[in-house]
Parts: structure tokens; C-alpha cells; sequence
């Protein structure tokens, strides 16, 4: 029982490792667009505003990226638990 506290506490890191700084970057993103509005709807990226790409487009692929990396790596830490309870 040991080893899964272990690697629970090693999946609350990862968790918040990966958490944290995705909400960062989000509310950041958000931010930028709002204290910056001035610059930000002036730049234009193939005929759209930059404030566009920023919360409209950019933010998905990155988030499903995130998400389909994070997945993963969960899963195999879920796999390590289902080892050691079956070696039990």
C-alpha cells in the first residue's frame, strides 16, 4: 500500500504540474487580450484580429494537445497502481 500512496502522491503532482500552468496560460491569454486591447485588435494574422487567434483558435488545438498528452501519461500511472494491486 505503500508504493500506490506513492504513486498517488506523484499523480497529484503531475495533476497540478500540468494544471496550474495551463489555467495560467488561459487567464493569461485572457488578460492579455484585455489590458492590451489597444494593441492586440490592431494586429491582424491573415485578415483576423490577433485577439481572434488568441481565444478563439489557438487555445483549442493547444488545449486538446494538453489533454490527449495528459491522458496518457495518467493512464500509465493508473496501469502501475493496477499492477501492484494485482501483485498483491
Amino acid at each position: 500500500m505503500h508504493q500506490i500512496e506513492r504513486i498517488r502522491k506523484r499523480q497529484l503532482r503531475f495533476a497540478l504540474g500540468v494544471g496550474i500552468p495551463y489555467f495560467a496560460f488561459v487567464i493569461g491569454t485572457f488578460l492579455l487580450v484585455y489590458l492590451a486591447s489597444a494593441w492586440v485588435t490592431g494586429v491582424s494574422i491573415l485578415g483576423f484580429p490577433l485577439h481572434y487567434w488568441l481565444v478563439a483558435i489557438a487555445i483549442y488545438p493547444i488545449t486538446w494537445g494538453l489533454f490527449i498528452w495528459y491522458v496518457s501519461k495518467a493512464n500509465q500511472i493508473e496501469d502501475e497502481i493496477s499492477e501492484i494491486v494485482e501483485g498483491e
